[in-house]
């Protein structure tokens, strides 16, 4: 429950002291940067959750962390102190701007100034979709999937993963394993398709074949419009670069990351791999997590799930 709640939600006071003895390697409780900043997921009295588990944000800016749609957890003092340069000693806000999305403000140092316009987060608006923070936290530990499935790493002598540290969001035991919390349109769907009204994956028999599981699952595009398909990570086929996966049997790749797409613990844009398609490395998670090379069954089971 501590994670759901408080991980990376607020931040380090011991940051801005340069004090966090855990900013490098990041394994910090609490965020140091706005883009490392993770919302408290909440289910709502209509039974929906306050932003989405499966469906992204297009206007979420990953290098600054500011979605223009806007966060009720942010004040304009937080995003004041999250952007300061610590070589500037005073920041005076000389306009706002709501209809125009900027503030505007003045860096001052030593009698210097240096004007600037920022995105004016908008508190009267809440974004309803999932912001892509470092080390994508907020889906990771959203109510609906966090430690719901196993790692498929091992821990270390001090309990914690050898591969994601002692922050990982999966699930070392049976004893560490929660129910997942659905939301409620997830649960009628679910309902119907036990009735069914509804199936998620399409009636289409070669679904039920394992080989054309691992070589097709998530290796064509969704034909239905952004934001508008209602199964999300569940969905069959890609709804973006990052999500998608070459087939296997035709590019032969390894499940070890791309160095040029993958640096630390974030995946890039894959396109900025000259190799392309003929890379024989990894070019987002869901080649990895799906790769034969890793787990052959992990693939079939989540699809014939659904």
């Amino acid at each position: 429950f501590r994670y759901l709640k408080s991980f990376r939600t607020e931040q380090c006071q011991s940051f801005l002291q340069h004090k966090c003895t855990a900013h490098r390697p990041y394994t910090c409780f609490n965020w140091h940067f706005l883009n490392q900043r993770r919302r408290r997921p909440k289910k709502l009295r209509d039974g929906t959750f306050n932003y989405s588990p499966d469906v992204y944000c297009t206007q979420y800016d990953e290098t600054t962390g500011i979605c223009p749609t806007g966060d009720k957890q942010s004040s304009l003092s937080d995003v004041l102190v999250a952007i300061r340069p610590h070589h500037f000693n005073k920041i005076v806000l000389i306009q706002s701007c709501r209809q125009h999305n900027f503030i505007k403000l003045v860096f001052i140092h030593g009698g210097v100034s240096t004007n600037s316009a920022l995105p004016f987060f908008c508190y009267s608006n809440h974004c309803p979709y999932l912001h892509r923070t470092a080390g994508d936290t907020e889906r990771r530990y959203h109510l609906r999937y966090y430690k719901t499935s196993k790692c498929i790493y091992e821990t270390d002598s001090k309990g914690f993963c050898v591969k994601n540290g002692p922050h990982c969001a999966f699930a070392h035991g049976d004893d560490d394993l929660r129910q997942p919390v659905f939301d409620v349109r997830e649960i009628q769907a679910l309902e119907r398709k036990e009735a069914g009204i509804e199936k998620i994956i399409p009636e289409d028999s070669l679904w039920h074949d394992k080989n054309f599981v691992v070589n097709t699952y998530k290796t064509e595009p969704c034909n239905k419009p952004p934001k508008t398909c209602r199964q999300g990570y569940a969905c069959p086929y890609y709804h973006s670069n990052r999500d998608r996966r070459r087939c296997p049997a035709n590019i032969k790749y390894r499940s070890i990351p791309c160095p040029t797409v993958k640096h630390g613990d974030e995946w890039g844009d894959p396109t900025i791999c000259e190799s392309g398609d003929e890379c024989q490395y990894c070019h987002t998670r869901t080649e990895q997590q799906f790769h034969p090379e890793v787990n052959l069954l992990t693939i079939i089971d989540f699809v014939m799930d659904y």
